[in-house]
């Protein structure tokens, strides 16, 4: 199956959510639509990981009402309806999103409701691995950033083209300095 799909439906649940509030609501989400993988684990021990999540032809069909009775908001149901329906009719495949460059993979993404700039960020860096990405939008990244620059930092400044100039030194290697500025931030 399309691992990417599964990727941005994760971060879509993830979405301005604290860690161990998002793995709940994926773990109710998956008891009722996923498959379980291994039938001998005990119910109160499962974990996101232990199911295969539901193909993108599942989530396309599901009504809204019954994704929020897993406590999914109404946005985020409709959001990864819309990236289920982008893979079942093929628009969007592992492979298509591999061939694409960073700035298309980003435009393909962004054009999908519910998924942003950030969002497709991380997608470029975990998921297909791009080595020249700067999450210019990443409140740690960007302070982190100002830090090692010696540059203010405010809530408008610096700009992202700002921080871009600043991070050509780093290419084409930005996800590994981004790597650094998120330790940095810790």
């Amino acid at each position: 199956g399309d691992t990417g799909y599964i990727s941005l439906c994760k971060s879509i649940v993830y979405q301005q959510l604290a860690g161990k509030a998002a793995a709940a609501i994926l773990l109710k989400f998956l008891r009722r639509f996923g498959t379980l993988k291994d039938l001998t684990k005990e119910d109160s021990e499962l974990t996101p990981d232990d199911f295969e999540f539901p193909r993108p032809s599942v989530v396309a069909s599901l009504d809204v009402d019954e994704m929020r009775e897993c406590g999914l908001g109404q946005r985020k149901s409709e959001y990864m309806k819309a990236v289920a329906e982008k893979f079942r009719d093929g628009e969007l495949s592992d492979a298509k999103l591999a061939a694409l460059s960073d700035d298309e993979v980003t435009k393909a993404l962004v054009a999908i409701r519910g998924i942003g700039p950030w969002t497709a960020d991380m997608f470029l860096m975990f998921h297909l691995k791009r080595a020249n990405v700067l999450p210019t939008l990443d409140l740690a990244i960007r302070k982190s950033m100002c830090k090692h620059f010696g540059v203010p930092f405010t809530k408008t400044t610096p700009t992202h083209d700002e921080l871009v100039a600043l991070g050509r030194i780093w290419e084409p290697y930005r996800s590994v300095a981004t790597w650094y500025m998120w330790r940095m931030s810790d």
